[in-house]
């Protein structure tokens, strides 16, 4: 008898084999595999489907915890707070510092300053002095050397979108438009060496004192995971909303359509969200 038989995608286990080896003592139990587990080791870019994409991780600060996420991702999160969006966007923007990576966020003023404010602190607790080789006094290995960093709070380190008026038509907002300033910015990284971009976009500050419109954001969020997929490897967004903007319906609509969302202090993952191109599909077929 064969034991631990693979018949991908099937895999077929033997239990309960005792002293006697008869037919009639074998359980048979058959599972499905997940398709992630067999992946290639260069895995394609799981939005555009690229074969020389590496996977990469993604840290995500919530509550008092870190969410390690697969990039790139276009991640949605809600809250009621906008101390708990302040925490997970400046952990973000300066983790992408460090990385190397180009930082817009789209925040008010005020938000902001605040970001600014905490991934300095980060910079001065996080990243001692080290020599050209990363050792710092402690005699650690700190990465690559703190002094050849942007300091974050160098206004050039974080490009901020300072006029929302842009990306609307009247007090409708344009998804294209703001996807297209997207592609723009993905475009010029990888012009530059494929360093990766991140946003953080906060909607409330988008849609200002114009009145919130449930449609078009739906077509923004739709748009965004199917049309900026060839860009998928370079771009990596955070959404973030505020429960009082909110009814249930948006919510559970948006859900849909994200592989990771962040939830009050969670981090939810669907395995299986809805394909973006049929949802576009269904939404412009609303509008007619």
């Amino acid at each position: 008898m064969q034991m631990g038989v693979i018949a991908s995608p099937l895999r077929t286990c033997f239990w309960g084999i005792g002293a006697r080896r008869s037919r009639e003592h074998i359980r048979v139990r058959t599972f499905r595999i997940p398709e992630v587990h067999r992946l290639p080791c260069t895995h394609p870019c799981p939005v555009s489907g690229r074969r020389d994409f590496k996977l990469a991780m993604i840290e995500l600060v919530v509550g008092s915890r870190r969410e390690r996420v697969p990039a790139p991702l276009h991640v949605c999160q809600f809250a009621s707070s906008p101390d708990e969006h302040t925490a997970t966007a400046s952990t973000f923007l300066f983790d992408g510092l460090r990385a190397g990576h180009r930082c817009v966020p789209f925040v008010g003023e005020e938000v902001l300053t605040a970001i600014r404010l905490s991934c300095s602190e980060e910079h001065d607790s996080d990243l001692p002095l080290t020599d050209e080789h990363g050792i710092g006094a402690d005699g650690r290995w700190h990465g690559d050397n703190p002094k050849r960093f942007r300091a974050p709070t160098d206004p050039s380190a974080m490009d901020a979108v300072p006029d929302a008026s842009q990306f609307f038509n009247g007090n409708s907002l344009d998804p294209y438009r703001l996807i297209a300033f997207q592609r723009t910015v993905a475009a010029e990284a990888r012009k530059a060496g494929g360093a990766m971009v991140r946003m953080v976009i906060d909607m409330r500050w988008l849609f200002q004192d114009r009145p919130f419109s449930m449609h078009d954001t739906l077509k923004f969020e739709a748009a965004s995971h199917a049309i900026l997929a060839p860009d998928a490897d370079v771009l990596a967004t955070l959404t973030q909303y505020h429960y009082a903007d909110l009814s249930g319906e948006f919510i559970i609509e948006l859900l849909k359509i994200h592989p990771v969302a962040v939830v009050a202090q969670f981090v939810r993952r669907n395995p299986h969200p809805f394909d973006a191109h049929r949802y576009m599909t269904r939404i412009l077929g609303r509008q007619k």
